[in-house]
């Protein structure tokens, strides 16, 4: 990697925190410089670019989503800004330009809808630890107001029939793999992949049109951000990412498996607007598949879980257990990558509590999540 492309990226994000705002042109066309990222957070820009420039190798992208709150209700809608090619990210297909936005929609009555739209360019404004984002051309957008507490995504596309807005108003703190929110923080979740939790969980108002179809509903919202100067295969095995709110508490889960066979965590729990778990120690989270094709690790030539089972270690509230079960496959289109809506069942185990107590109080709650399984 090129020292002058690291102080070049340094310098500019520097730069950015002494202004307080700082607006980024990325170039819808590929460049064929040396990529350089950030894995170490500054103060500011949680929510910023973390790679320079967009090569063959490198990636960044914001993504939002959101389920609804209805237990019954499949319905949900994800929609990632995308800066990457198919070849740093091969679950985009190939495009002339590296700036697309994609939106993802399952219907309650578990219809599914996904499109690209593709910008010539985009414009990322770093605003303290928020962002806004303009995808040129494409008719997406988002911006961010008071922090990373509200967003909102607007769309306006003909090209693939989607209008409306989509508004989150964040109820847990923001995040990175390893603590809260702050200067001097691992950005790592895995192997040169970098993770930034702006919105862990949100209130959130969908209200779409989607090919002349209306879909309005409520839900559990999130935001975060990934990136990488890697391609994407070349540094992960398969992993298991979700979120969801169960009962009080709003939760996030990665566990990462290296091509090495090398286990990555990052735990999270809030409640009440406060951090009681923020961790990527080895016993702060598991993850494991459970019911049909409960295999583990996950491979290719099986099929995806019909649930999950979470043990989130809530530092001195206790332990968190947590079955978490598919409802909807909302993206399945490849043996790589699966997405699902589902619901979640959890208990609380005291500290210093061998088992669960004989009348716990059940939890209840949504979640939306996702498994990689990249190797055989």
């Amino acid at each position: 990697m090129h020292r002058t492309s690291i102080a070049k990226l340094f310098s500019i994000l520097c730069l950015a925190a002494a202004s307080a705002s700082r607006a980024y042109d990325i170039p819808a066309t590929v460049s064929n410089d040396t990529s350089s990222a950030l894995f170490t957070s500054s103060a500011t820009s949680l929510d910023g670019p973390k790679i320079h420039p967009v090569n063959n190798s490198a990636f960044d992208w914001w993504y939002f989503d959101v389920v609804s709150a209805d237990p019954t209700s499949v319905a949900s809608v994800v929609i990632v800004f995308y800066t990457s090619t198919a070849t740093a990210f091969p679950f985009i297909p190939p495009s002339d330009s590296v700036t697309r936005a994609q939106i993802s929609v399952s219907f309650p009555n578990g219809t599914i809808f996904s499109a690209f739209a593709t910008a010539d360019g985009a414009t990322v404004t770093a605003d303290d630890n928020a962002s806004s984002g303009n995808w040129h051309g494409s008719g997406f957008q988002w911006s961010s107001n008071t922090g990373t507490s509200r967003y909102t995504i607007f769309v306006d596309s003909p090209e693939i029939g989607v209008q409306g807005t989509i508004k989150f108003h964040s109820v847990a703190p923001a995040h990175y793999p390893c603590g809260p929110m702050g200067a001097g923080q691992n950005m790592e979740v895995g192997p040169r992949i970098g993770w930034a939790n702006a919105v862990p969980d949100a209130a959130t108002t969908v209200d779409l049109v989607v090919k002349g179809t209306k879909l309005a509903f409520t839900g559990v919202g999130y935001h975060d951000k990934n990136w990488s100067d890697q391609i994407f295969t070349s540094n992960v095995a398969s992993w298991y990412w979700g979120h969801g709110r169960l009962g009080p508490y709003s939760i996030v889960w990665f566990d990462f498996l290296a091509l090495n066979g090398t286990e990555y965590l990052s735990a999270y729990a809030a409640k009440d607007g406060k951090i009681i778990a923020a961790s990527c120690e080895s016993n702060s989270i598991r993850v494991r598949p459970i019911g049909q094709n409960a295999t583990y690790p996950p491979v290719l030539s099986t099929g995806p879980p019909s649930g999950y089972h979470i043990t989130l270690d809530l530092q001195n509230a206790g332990t968190l257990e947590v079955d978490v079960s598919v409802m909807e496959k909302i993206a399945d289109s490849t043996p790589e990558y699966t997405r699902s809506v589902g619901n979640m069942s959890g208990v609380v185990v005291p500290v210093g509590a061998y088992k669960v107590e004989s009348d716990p109080t059940v939890l209840g709650g949504k979640a939306l999540f996702e498994q990689f399984k990249l190797t055989e």
